[in-house]
């Protein structure tokens, strides 16, 4: 994948993240909600690692 290519994908999974992070923190959901906001969160800081080691080790950063 292209620098710009990984830059696009990790600025959009960090917009999503925190986003959810917000949400997860500022209002009330059901356990069963906020256990699987909370599985969707770390599988984004997973992926966010992944492409961004990607980038480091393609050289282009």
């Amino acid at each position: 994948m292209s620098k710009e290519v990984l830059n696009k994908i990790i600025a959009v999974k960090k917009m999503d993240l925190e986003e959810c992070e917000q949400e997860l923190n500022n209002r009330y959901y059901p356990s069963i909600v906020r256990m699987a906001m909370m599985n969707y969160i770390s599988v984004l800081q997973t992926q966010l690692d992944k492409y961004s080691n990607d980038l480091i080790n393609s050289g282009e950063v």
